[in-house]
């Protein structure tokens, strides 16, 4: 019996259990439920719905969203971490092993994480700040980089696979939020190739049943 054999099979007969603690709006949440659900660890992976800071920072210093406790008591609590992890547990099903297609792959994954971030930021900024307390120039800079970041997008997505990896599942996290919270940025004008992409990964089952409630 291989190596990764015998550890897949103590995983099971031990009944791995992981915990992500997640919110139902948040991108963040969203994209490791979607690494759990395309990866086929939902059998091991149990999702809590957690509702307030003070329970959340008891999970993590981070004091953020998503939050995975590992059936051995680790707490993750960044959304690229966990993502990953849930990647290694399937045994390398939502990255290439080929070096050179992994890291266009990775590459596609870290622009659309800057994305996500630069949305956060502008959200923060539009939503929850004081108007007379807002920074323009903030604002600004966020716009611009998420602007740069849909160009970028449009331009990798045309070589990509149809299958769904970490970078995918990125993309779709980032786009659909971006529909959400900066419709006015109109990502989808001009950008037909990386419109259809989209389009397509939300005709899996996964990307329907994780779609936020706005």
């Amino acid at each position: 019996m291989c190596i990764r054999t015998l550890q897949r099979f103590l995983r099971i007969k031990r009944q791995l259990i992981v915990k992500l603690y997640i919110s139902g709006n948040s991108p963040y949440a969203r994209r490791a439920r979607l690494a759990a659900r395309e990866a086929g660890l939902m059998g091991m992976v149990e999702e809590i719905i957690i509702s307030g800071f003070n329970e959340l920072v008891k999970l993590g210093p981070g004091g953020k969203i998503p939050v995975l406790i590992t059936d051995d008591g680790h707490s993750l609590c960044e959304s690229l971490i966990i993502t990953h992890y849930f990647n290694d547990l399937s045994e390398g099903k939502l990255l290439p092993s080929d070096p050179v297609q992994k890291g266009k792959c990775l590459a596609l994954e870290s622009v659309a994480s800057v994305l996500m971030d630069s949305l956060f930021v502008r959200s923060m900024e539009k939503n929850y700040r004081e108007e007379k307390k807002r920074s323009a120039l903030v604002l600004e800079k966020e716009a611009e980089r998420s602007r740069r970041c849909y160009e970028s997008l449009a331009e990798m997505v045309r070589e990509e696979s149809e299958s769904v990896s970490l970078a995918s599942i990125a993309v779709a996290a980032s786009l659909g939020y971006a529909g959400w919270r900066t419709p006015e940025d109109n990502w989808r004008e001009g950008r037909s190739g990386l419109e259809s992409y989209y389009d397509r990964l939300m005709e899996r089952p996964a990307f329907t049943e994780t779609m936020p409630r706005y």
